[in-house]
């Protein structure tokens, strides 16, 4: 008898057929799966990123307009940072983490900013409740220079009304809140911030 009229050996051949389609098949809804989630991703950043206004939210808050809680913190090197020794220089408080897609898009243009207002404005981003080997790195990757310091419990970001991520508080030269902003901000939505915030032509 041919070993392909082999009863045994038909058997086993629709065996590797059956196993091999089912492969295939696996193959593919792990393929689709991940497209899915990356389609997804891609949503989600571009609906979170859009250039209007619309797609910032100002949350109101009591402490708009009052002073700004006095919270020491300490910075990327280990040394204390408290908000009153920038008293007389307007204060850009940005609070980020590694964790937050929108957080790492914005970074860049913070950068940028804070860079042509070096003499004028101080930049400090704050960062939530992160892994600081992260967060160092990802400071590195984004190429931020300004001053960094951890909120490791969400003390800060909680006494500042923090509702979502990234925020950016606006602190002028008084230390009076001015403005807090839930949302990403392209670079000319910050500069129109700081114009509207501190009067600082940005």
């Amino acid at each position: 008898m041919s070993p392909r009229n082999d009863p045994k050996s038909k058997a086993t051949r629709a065996t590797r057929r059956a196993q091999a389609i089912r492969r295939g098949r696996v193959r593919k809804l792990q393929w689709i799966s991940g497209a899915v989630v990356v389609v997804a991703v891609l949503a989600a950043i571009v609906l979170g990123s859009g250039s209007g206004d619309d797609s910032i939210e100002r949350v109101e808050r009591a402490s708009i307009g009052g002073p700004a809680p006095d919270i020491e913190m300490l910075d990327f090197d280990g040394e204390p940072l408290v908000l009153s020794e920038y008293r007389g220089t307007p204060v850009v408080l940005n609070f980020w983490a590694t964790w937050c897609p929108f957080c790492i898009a914005e970074m860049p243009d913070f950068e940028t900013v804070s860079q042509s207002l070096l003499d004028e404005v101080v930049f400090l981003g704050v960062n939530l409740q992160d892994d600081r080997g992260q967060a160092v790195a990802l400071a590195e990757d984004t190429g931020v220079t300004y001053r960094l310091a951890d909120d490791p419990t969400g003390a800060v970001y909680g006494a500042f009304g923090g509702t979502s991520m990234p925020t950016t508080v606006f602190i002028d030269a008084d230390g009076t809140v001015r403005e807090l902003v839930g949302g990403q901000m392209s670079e000319s939505q910050l500069r129109d911030a700081i114009q509207r915030s501190f009067g600082v032509p940005a």
